[in-house]
């Protein structure tokens, strides 16, 4: 229960979800799922309407090729389960550096409003256990 009390407070406060608060009585997660040869570190399904990802992005990744691969997946599973909403969410390590070059990539290849995509810091994640 305890879980689920951070990951509410992580999808409310951190990434500005307004979602009614009966959304909230149902959250779900599953951890280390397989997308393709990464790993999301956790999947989140708030209520049916929301979906999140949360993935580790390290420096030596490849960019270019990782966030076309999530957001792809995202979006099929967000359209194949009838969820509102997509978030994927990047823990890095330095956001200040590649923040600029991951957002200009999103830009560039989402047109879909309801793809939201959050940079954040792995130390400030860790506050919410998530």
């Amino acid at each position: 229960m305890e879980e689920k009390k951070a990951i509410k407070e992580f999808v409310q406060k951190t990434l500005g979800c307004g979602c009614p608060e009966e959304v909230f009585k149902i959250i779900d997660y599953k951890e280390n799922v397989p997308c393709g040869n990464l790993i999301i570190r956790r999947k989140i399904n708030i209520g049916n309407r929301l979906l999140v990802y949360i993935f580790d992005l390290t420096e030596n990744m490849i960019i270019k090729e990782i966030i076309p691969l999530l957001l792809k997946s995202g979006k099929e599973e967000r359209d194949k389960y009838g969820f509102n909403r997509f978030r994927l969410v990047l823990a890095v390590s330095n956001a200040g550096s590649i923040e600029k070059t991951i957002f200009d990539l999103f830009n560039k290849i989402n047109t879909d409003d309801k793809i939201h995509l959050h940079i954040i810091e792995k130390v400030y994640m860790k506050q919410f256990k998530v």
